[in-house]
């Protein structure tokens, strides 16, 4: 028994989506003055949401060797990962700049407002590639035990999933 849930991908990848959601959120609210003690909260959201990012990614990797894929979803599948991996990298950028800003100190005048504009498009791709993910789940049914089960017994050969399907990967 393992403590890791399996599939593990639907289990990581809320966490990136939510924790660059409410660091944006963070962010904005510390450039008032009086909520300037948020700075320091939204930061570490920011590298919790970036590390989330290279776990999705890898899961999702991970869970796309071992799906089986209908014929129909093999181009959503390739965007998602795509748009996936490109938004792990933003992730890291935004989290590497906030930790620079806030280690130089350069949390004041116009700096965290372009700061903000970068961290609201990092999100708005991890959002959007959250909707692809959606899409292939409630849509096509992937990673679904319906689905799932189009897949032929490992044998050590691979063999078509089921007529329609492929194997990803």
């Amino acid at each position: 028994m393992s403590l890791l849930p399996d599939p593990l991908h639907p289990a990581i990848i809320h966490f990136p989506i939510v924790l660059s959601l409410v660091a944006l959120l963070l962010e904005l609210l510390a450039r008032h003055p009086r909520a300037r003690t948020l700075e320091s909260a939204a930061g570490l959201l920011f590298v919790l949401a970036a590390l989330g990012g290279v776990a999705a990614v890898l899961s999702g990797q991970a869970a796309r060797d071992a799906a089986v894929v209908p014929a129909a979803v093999a181009p959503l599948i390739a965007s998602h990962e795509e748009v996936g991996e490109l938004a792990m990298w933003l992730l890291l950028a935004v989290a590497a700049v906030r930790v620079l800003l806030g280690w130089r100190g350069w949390l004041r005048g116009v700096v965290p407002w372009a700061f903000l504009l970068f961290a609201a498009a990092a999100a708005g791709v991890v959002a959007y590639n959250g909707y692809l993910g959606g899409k292939m789940v409630f849509d096509h049914g992937l990673g679904t035990a319906p689905v799932q089960r189009q897949a032929p017994p490992r044998t050590g050969l691979e063999a078509p999933a089921a007529p329609g399907a492929v194997r990803a990967g």
